[in-house]
């Protein structure tokens, strides 16, 4: 690649950033119209009322389709955004490589899964606001890491390859060398898996995915056919490295103490404004819209300070990549190959990066790796 080619994509770099950074607001600012719009045009109570009608007294019924429906109607909605966001603009910078039709099927996967969730978490949820109005607040806490161990579980066994083709990589000495790096942190897996990135994209990336016995590491083809053994090894060393620094119990710790809290604030705001709205109470479900932008406006309040933890965790996880690789070389090359095959800002803007970003910038991430290696000895 020239450097003319390199400065070309650096600034498509900076163009798909700003992009998403716009529709991330504007999916914001659409979500709550639509709350908003859903509440105070009694759409929301109508919609209670008529399934009631229907079903009578079988507040298990009407409360899951309520939720069906809000979501579907959600997403009908956002339709046209999601459009754009995940196919038009990935095609515009030669992301994509699905054609409308292999998206589209993708997309009302991903809604059918969607609304799946949905359904199961929030009839947990009302059945919670009905049966302890109090504490249901504690509950929905503990019902809320259960549910995300849970999904973390299944996640590369049930729903990854609704998505995605996996296979066991057919590279013996590559498997070797993988197995051999997971063996030295300490880590069980069950085994090494080509995942079948690039026939739907051009990006490239990797992973530990599940637990316990579902515990695999996952490759991207993408990553296989473009990075040297070194490269690919970095790439799962800073993975190690966060197993190895028990991230994910330190994530769930800090999710689990945000979750209480944005719970507890949701419980208050609903006691104060659920009769004030023309409700039963907290456990009608009509308030659904007061409920969901209580837990995403302080969701969207609480996501610079959990970036920060993550950006925190993921300079520790390169540390270790560098540690174990005994020198920085492998760990840059791979992320500024990444960056640039991804599409990747390398240098985004502090309060960008501050506000949005759960990684650090390219540029940060190389510099620290750099630094990390004058203490490798």
């Amino acid at each position: 690649m020239t450097p003319d080619d390199v400065s070309d994509r650096a600034q498509q770099a900076r163009e798909y950033e700003s992009l998403h950074n716009r529709l991330f607001v504007l999916r914001l600012l659409l979500t709550a119209l639509a709350l908003a719009v859903f509440l105070f045009s009694d759409g929301s109570a109508a919609l209670v009322q008529g399934l009631a009608s229907r079903f009578g007294a079988w507040w298990p019924l009407t409360n899951g389709v309520y939720v069906v429906v809000a979501v579907f109607g959600f997403a009908a909605l956002t339709f046209p955004l999601s459009y754009y966001e995940e196919h038009a603009l990935e095609h515009r910078y030669d992301l994509s490589r699905q054609s409308f039709g292999g998206w589209l099927f993708d997309y009302f996967k991903g809604l059918v899964l969607e609304m799946a969730l949905a359904l199961v978490f929030f009839e947990v949820l009302y059945a919670l606001l009905r049966w302890a109005p109090d504490s249901w607040w504690l509950f929905a806490t503990a019902f809320y890491v259960a549910f995300t161990i849970g999904l973390s579980a299944v996640a590369p066994v049930l729903i990854m390859p609704l998505f995605h083709k996996f296979e066991p990589l057919d590279n013996p000495e590559l498997v070797a060398r993988v197995t051999e790096f997971a063996q030295r942190a300490g880590l069980k897996v069950t085994g090494v898996f080509r995942w079948g990135l690039a026939e739907k994209t051009a990006t490239a990336n990797a992973a530990l995915a599940g637990l316990g016995r579902t515990r695999r590491i996952i490759l991207g083809d993408t990553l296989l056919s473009g990075y040297t053994t070194d490269e690919i090894l970095a790439v799962l060393a800073h993975e190690l490295g966060h197993q190895r620094h028990h991230d994910l119990t330190r994530l769930l710790v800090v999710g689990t103490t945000l979750a209480g809290l944005g719970f507890y604030t949701a419980h208050l705001v609903l006691a104060k404004l659920v009769h004030a709205a023309g409700f039963a109470g907290p456990a009608d479900i009509g308030s659904f819209p007061i409920l969901v932008f209580c837990l995403l406006t302080f969701s969207l309040l609480t996501m610079p300070l959990v970036n920060a933890y993550s950006r925190r965790r993921e300079y520790a996880a390169d540390a270790y990549a560098v540690a174990t690789l005994g020198a920085a070389a492998p760990l840059t090359a791979a992320l500024e190959k990444l960056a640039t095959q991804n599409l990747d800002d390398r240098t985004p803007p502090a309060w960008i990066e501050f506000l949005l970003h759960s990684h650090p910038s390219i540029a940060r991430r190389v510099a620290a790796a750099r630094a990390a290696e004058k203490h490798v000895g």
